[in-house]
């Protein structure tokens, strides 16, 4: 299966576990890392930093063939405004070649630019996409938590308004479940040697020490950190881990308040996961880069 990644590398830390994990996946095949920008968690230099931190992680991986290209630095200022970038014209060429599936795991920029400037290849691309509501409720109680959306309000109406097919990957209610106790995590990687764990462990950390020092969410939350993102790839290790829905998606306003009663599109949204089995199967592919024996591949993709 031919893979771009979309991603915001360095925003969290589950990006680089995502990318991580899909290199080590055999049966993808992973053309490149596009960094998208998401200035409202990094600034205005922050594709810079994602595209530098996705380089690293790809030669951690033993990857320094991988392309590492910069996307859209900036939010689209309009839905109907797509920004051009080195990463959106590498997705370009390789969707002309043969379809794709392409792994978005932070705002949307760089697709919905794609949608807008090149229509007529929307038919070759599959958009896995961790971001926005399953439904009005999940929208009410956690709109402020969710940011990959926000952080591109135009791009995510011009998805909406798009017809690319699109599986929906919310954080909440089930993706949050995928969640490892974050000090534990950090020492079975150390223990199990090599660049690229101790790299994942101390990333892992920081952002989870500094978090905790100041997120006022529960005690046993805070002990945990959601690797949100790794679910991108898990769905095509193997699909009976995420279970979908077709939903309908609503029309969304320019401040991003969704109106469920009038919808704009419909896509398969994730309702449920088997987070036992995607954190263990994460597990098999971070230790076969220690170990050097290749992991297994998804059973249903086997």
């Amino acid at each position: 299966m031919r893979v771009i990644l979309d991603c915001d590398t360095k925003n969290e830390i589950d990006d680089q576990l995502a990318i991580a994990y899909a290199l080590g996946s055999p049966e993808l095949d992973v053309l490149g890392v596009v960094s998208v920008q998401n200035t409202t968690a990094s600034g205005v230099a922050s594709v810079d930093v994602y595209t530098a931190e996705a380089r690293l992680v790809a030669d951690l991986c033993g990857r320094p063939d991988l392309p590492c290209l910069p996307g859209a630095r900036a939010p689209m200022e309009t839905p109907s405004t797509p920004v051009g970038s080195a990463g959106l014209d590498f997705i370009v060429e390789h969707a002309q070649i043969a379809p794709l599936t392409l792994l978005a795991t932070g705002p949307i920029t760089d697709v919905a630019s794609l949608v807008l400037q090149r229509p007529d290849l929307v038919e070759r691309v599959h958009v896995v996409w961790a971001g926005a509501f399953p439904d009005e409720a999940t929208w009410n109680r956690f709109r402020l938590g969710e940011l990959n959306a926000r952080a591109d309000i135009a791009a995510w109406r011009a998805l909406y308004s798009s017809d690319i097919r699109l599986t929906l990957l919310p954080g909440w209610p089930a993706i949050a479940r995928v969640a490892v106790p974050w000090r534990d995590y950090s020492a079975q990687l150390r223990d199990l040697g090599g660049e690229l764990s101790e790299f994942l462990a101390t990333i892992i950390e920081e952002y989870s020490a500094s978090r905790s020092s100041w997120w006022l969410g529960s005690e046993e939350a805070q002990r945990h950190k959601i690797l949100w993102d790794v679910v991108n790839v898990a769905i095509l290790r193997n699909p009976a881990w995420v279970t979908l829905e077709h939903r309908d998606l609503p029309t969304l306003d320019a401040a991003g308040a969704p109106d469920y009663s009038r919808p704009a599109r419909s896509a398969d949204v994730c309702v449920d996961v088997d987070e036992r089995a995607i954190i263990d199967d994460l597990w098999t592919v971070l230790e076969s880069f220690a170990t050097g024996r290749s992991p297994v591949v998804g059973p249903a993709n086997g």
